[in-house]
């Protein structure tokens, strides 16, 4: 279970967001929607850990992780986090920056998770490339399988499919649908694309001006 309560960000003398409460059960799946500047991804930060809020706690599980002045670790929180760019290590290989997640696993286990995520995210065959010698829609794959090699318990995208084309989009959010169901992953979707939010959530959240304006079935 993803829970935000009250939830409030300020930079210097602009309201990022302000009192965003809502809840998304485990194992379900929320798209936030929103125009430019309406506070999508900051409160996609929040969740993740990048960021304390001013106000407000976040909770994961039941337990609190984030509220003013403290905030638990990102990578103590069980997130997978995909951002609007694939931000990939540059100097590590496709493999590298997939194994990276990984670190704690024997190495044989973690081997064989990255050998299934390859073929599953359509990579086989590119493991020793390196990120400038991807295209966009192979980088973005690898973002994906790097934030779900850990299997994590939630999900975080921010706008992962902008600038795609359609037949790349489509498959890219079949791809994402399934490996969060086969998880079991808590998804919090953020798009602009209403049509993308209709696919992956039975509930859509739209944020104005960093207030939380409607939710709603697409």
């Amino acid at each position: 279970m993803i829970a935000v309560a009250s939830l409030s960000r300020r930079y210097d003398h602009v309201r990022a967001l302000e009192d965003v409460s809502f809840e998304i059960a485990s194992g379900a799946a929320l798209a936030v929607v929103g125009p430019s500047g309406s506070g999508k991804t900051t409160l996609l930060r929040l969740i993740a850990g990048l960021e304390q809020p001013d106000a407000g706690e976040v909770l994961l599980d039941g337990c609190v992780v984030s509220r003013p002045g403290w905030s638990l670790a990102p990578h103590r929180r069980g997130v997978g986090l995909v951002f609007q760019t694939p931000a990939l290590w540059p100097h590590m290989t496709v493999a590298q920056n997939i194994l990276f997640g990984l670190r704690g696993l024997p190495s044989a286990e973690a081997r064989a998770r990255l050998e299934a995520l390859l073929v599953r995210t359509g990579l086989k065959g590119l493991e020793r490339r390196y990120p400038h010698q991807l295209s966009g829609g192979q980088a973005r794959r690898v973002a994906l399988a790097r934030a779900l090699a850990p299997r994590p318990r939630f999900l975080l995208l921010d706008e992962p499919l902008t600038n795609l084309d359609a037949r790349l989009r489509d498959d890219m959010l079949e791809l994402i649908l399934a490996a969060a169901q086969e998880a079991a992953a808590t998804l919090l979707y953020v798009t602009h694309r209403m049509e993308e939010a209709a696919r992956v959530a039975s509930r859509v959240l739209t944020l104005e001006a960093g207030r939380v304006v409607g939710i709603e079935e697409p």
